[in-house]
């Protein structure tokens, strides 16, 4: 409880508002270590560990029914995370392989509902420890694999961007620990050492685009560490710092993107390590586009191009040196979601990701600390990935995760919540 707007009553006696916060719910310490399990086993899918992935789905749909009156509220408010996944399940109906839309289906949806029930059961402090140790654990485990970090490490052939990825967000989650001033001495400390190795790991896997996501997210953790939770304390200020800052980049980028023989794109890209065709993906966009055309509402439905027996992705195979039968993605989670559920799976999307990054936002202003800075700032990085890559299409990994989560974090029971203002009467006993 915290006091503001003193009125004085007599010489005595004043009468103050007091905001009354109710008491964060706490979760015990065994089903934060299974937390803390089940991002490790989605942070790093490990070869046999899929049934212990699914057998603490259960738990968590367990959760559900157990604890309905504080998991369901959280579901309903959470809405729009689940109408994507429910038309997935759908296309079943008009999908070439029925079977194998209805599996991808159902762990669509079960990948919020298992979000919401942590959010549910678990403060944003708490999920976020169990999802740094995930990441420490795996960057443990990615010392047996330093000779082969520029193909993917741990995560097998062809995977160095999603290696990449996993260490800079292991990175960032240690970095907010360090700098959180809240936590445990112990885990600051057991965190610390993270930050530089992750860093190292990210230069070693030769991912450039990460390297840059890497020092553009610990310049901005320490700014708003620095600066941006001093500032907030000035009322009014925060959001007049947030919305010139936001004026500022992109009237640059107006500026400079429509400047006369303008190469920043093609500059900016030869730093990445990329070429004006992103890897060979524009070839891909273009064979997704042709595919979607001949689908434009309804997609081919869940499954239904990725397969070894549809011509066009076999191709794509081919063009690309992949094997026969490899499952490949379209490298956009945009392109991704328009061939399989088309313009309305694409509607649906859109939603979901306006919908989250807004939630992110809103969490930020309201509450600057470090958890919801992280949170907020991997959300960026997750946005951006979605242009390259199909990772936010997938189920139960640590981009879908932390990007769920930094929306619902604070819709849970078991977050401390203003409840109402109240009076209280002040003596002067001097």
């Amino acid at each position: 409880m915290n006091m503001v707007q003193p009125i004085q009553v007599n010489d005595e006696e004043a009468v103050e508002f007091a905001n009354l916060y109710s008491t964060g719910r706490k979760a015990p310490v065994w089903e934060q270590a299974l937390v803390a399990i089940w991002f490790f086993v989605t942070y790093l899918p490990l070869n046999g560990v899929a049934p212990i992935r699914y057998m603490i789905v259960l738990y968590f749909l367990g959760i559900t029914g157990m604890y309905y009156r504080t998991v369901v509220p959280v579901m309903l408010k959470s809405w729009p995370l689940f109408l994507l996944p429910i038309v997935g399940l759908i296309s079943f109906t008009w999908s070439g392989y029925p079977s194998d839309a209805i599996r991808s289906g159902v762990l669509m949806l079960l990948t919020p509902l298992t979000i919401v029930a942590i959010a549910a059961r678990l403060n944003t402090r708490q999920a976020l420890r169990c999802l740094m140790f995930a990441g420490i654990i795996t960057t443990i485990i990615a010392f047996r694999f330093t000779s082969t970090f520029a193909w993917g490490g741990p995560y097998g052939s062809g995977a160095k961007n999603l290696f990449a990825i996993q260490m800079l967000f292991a990175m960032l989650l240690c970095l907010a620990a360090v700098l959180n001033e809240k936590e445990f001495l112990w885990i600051r400390l057991l965190a610390a050492p993270f930050v530089p190795i992750c860093f190292v790991f990210q230069y070693m896997a030769n991912s450039a685009t990460s390297l840059v996501f890497a020092v553009i997210g610990i310049v901005a953790l320490l700014g708003m560490k620095f600066f941006w939770i001093s500032v907030s304390q000035i009322r009014h200020l925060r959001s007049s710092v947030f919305i010139a800052a936001v004026a500022i980049v992109l009237t640059g980028a107006i500026v400079v993107l429509n400047m006369p023989e303008n190469t920043v794109m093609q500059d900016f890209l030869r730093v990445l390590g990329k070429d004006s065709t992103f890897s060979g993906r524009s070839e891909i966009w273009r064979q997704a586009e042709l595919i979607s055309r001949e689908h434009p509402f309804m997609g081919v439905g869940l499954e239904g191009f990725w397969q070894y027996d549809v011509g066009a992705a076999q191709t794509i195979n081919e063009n690309d040196f992949k094997p026969f039968g490899t499952k490949l993605t379209f490298h956009n989670t945009y392109w991704e979601v328009r061939v399989h559920l088309g313009y309305i799976g694409l509607s649906l999307l859109l939603l979901i990701l306006g919908w989250c990054f807004y939630r992110a936002v809103m969490n930020w202003l309201k509450a600057p600390t470090m958890d919801h800075s992280v949170l907020l700032i991997t959300s960026i990085i997750i946005l951006t990935s979605t242009f390259t890559e199909s990772y936010v299409w997938g189920t139960f990994n640590t981009l879908v995760n932390l990007f769920y989560f930094a929306a619902v974090t604070t819709l849970g029971a078991s977050e401390r919540r203003f409840e109402r203002r109240v009076p209280v009467i002040r003596r002067d006993t001097a």
